[in-house]
């Protein structure tokens, strides 16, 4: 589970509003060289991408305050943060919509390095 020795200290933005799940994926993410920054919802999330955006952002779809569909939504309509690759991860089936790539949950996290890698490749 390591990451690409180029992308070693990349940020990656956790957004759920389950701490477990933040906590699993912090742990997962950290383990492989990865900054993670964490937001329980939406609105905490955009906020903090607009501040400093980060290299990929994870989100669940259903949260409080602000769903996954409405951030990635007005994540992609703010110049600031519209380049940042999005990987939707929810338990619920739907469409991908704007998110650049979508996985279920339980996540695979072996899978979800990898697919952090290939999205974030042109950001090195």
């Amino acid at each position: 589970m390591e990451a690409n020795a180029a992308l070693a200290g990349s940020t990656v933005m956790v957004v759920d509003d389950e701490p477990d799940v933040r906590y699993m994926l912090r742990v997962a993410l950290e383990g492989a060289g990865y900054a993670v920054v964490e937001a329980a919802h939406g609105e905490a999330a955009l906020e903090l991408a607009r501040r400093s955006p980060p290299q990929i952002l994870l989100t669940d779809r259903m949260m409080p305050r602000m769903s996954g569909d409405e951030l990635i939504e007005r994540l992609r309509a703010d110049e600031a943060t519209k380049a940042i690759p999005i990987v939707m991860i929810s338990g619920t089936q739907g469409v991908q919509g704007e998110a650049d790539a979508m996985r279920g949950k339980p996540v695979d996290i072996d899978e979800l390095l990898v697919l952090i890698d290939r999205l974030t490749r042109s950001e090195r």
